[in-house]
């Protein structure tokens, strides 16, 4: 009896090692040190249906193939004549409660001046929201989840392979672009932090502009939006945190990159003080590549007073701005 229950120990012992292994192996896949090699896939843009449309846009909802899995998005397409559209902008939303989310939830206001201004938009609904499979397993690395995501679409929208679904109407379908001018990224808050993490891993200049990002680097990230210091701490034990920050990977950003870094004072979601910080980073990373005689990256950092978290009440002047900077 004795060795049969040491028998059993042993083998619940090993289970439980083999178990722990498997999980530490699986969360260090996701790190950005291996995305930086991970084996990125393309995939057909499938238009599901016309949400709607007016004198503005042409609203669809469409998804795409990533990790294996699908990805809703909302597509916009400005009323005008293909061969004018300037590009388009793949729109990263914040943070966004999943109870009544929908298709486009985050991004459909700034889009409108995006769209007026002659760019389609694109906006991924990320893992867990609308009609996207279920968040994977450990869903704490959601983040890195929806870097892929951002990184698989771009690279989708490279050589794009746009099909509509049978099921919609002859009478809801438009022609689209053979091909975009540019794509260029756009970032508000938590989805600041993943265009930030996909500059990296693309490696080619795309311009980009960030709205209030979440600069603060992963696991502080989780732990400030809810998970708590501790549990950041505990993953700093467990795993080598260093490859899961995006400071650490800042030599990857192409040279050339144009950032343009939005961010209000009055900001009570996301502080200030981090992209201070982040502008701070970049500065000191392109001091190291003027001394190795390599391209800098350009930043514009601008502060806007008395502004909250969605850089109200400047609209006005931030929308055009972000088109100007995408058109030059």
């Amino acid at each position: 009896m004795k060795k049969r229950t040491l028998y059993i120990f042993i083998l619940i012992t090993c289970f439980c090692a083999s178990f722990i292994d498997a999980q530490e192996m699986r969360v260090a896949n996701f790190s950005l040190r291996n995305l930086l090699t991970y084996q990125y896939r393309t995939s057909p843009i499938t238009i599901q249906k016309l949400a709607f449309k007016n004198d503005l846009q042409y609203a669809y909802n469409v998804s795409f193939a990533s990790m294996g899995l699908t990805v809703s998005a909302r597509l916009s397409i400005p009323s005008v004549d293909p061969k004018n559209i300037k590009g388009i902008v793949i729109m990263l939303r914040g943070h966004q409660r999943q109870l009544n989310y929908y298709t486009g939830k985050g991004t459909e206001n700034p889009a409108k001046g995006y769209l007026e201004r002659g760019w389609a938009v694109i906006a991924p609904d990320f893992f867990g929201y609308a009609d996207s499979s279920p968040i994977p397993s450990p869903s704490f690395l959601a983040q890195f989840y929806s870097t892929i995501n951002a990184v698989e679409l771009y690279k989708s929208l490279e050589q794009p392979v746009f099909q509509y679904h049978s099921s919609v109407p002859r009478s809801d379908r438009i022609t689209l672009p053979e091909a975009y001018k540019k794509i260029v990224f756009w970032g508000h808050s938590n989805g600041g932090q993943v265009a930030l993490h996909s500059l990296e891993i693309i490696q080619k200049p795309v311009t980009t502009v960030l709205w209030a990002p979440v600069s603060l680097a992963f696991p502080d990230s989780a732990g400030h939006y809810g998970r708590g210091s501790e549990w950041a701490d505990n993953f700093k034990e467990l795993y080598a945190a260093e490859d899961f920050s995006y400071f650490n990977f800042l030599d990857r950003i192409a040279g050339g990159t144009r950032i343009l870094l939005h961010h209000g004072d009055k900001d009570t979601s996301t502080p200030k003080e981090w992209s201070d910080d982040l502008s701070k980073a970049i500065e000191e990373e392109n001091i190291r590549r003027d001394s190795t005689g390599s391209e800098r990256i350009f930043l514009r950092y601008e502060v806007y007073k008395n502004a909250n978290h969605n850089l109200n009440p400047y609209w006005s002047t931030v929308l055009p701005r972000d088109a100007a900077f995408w058109n030059d």
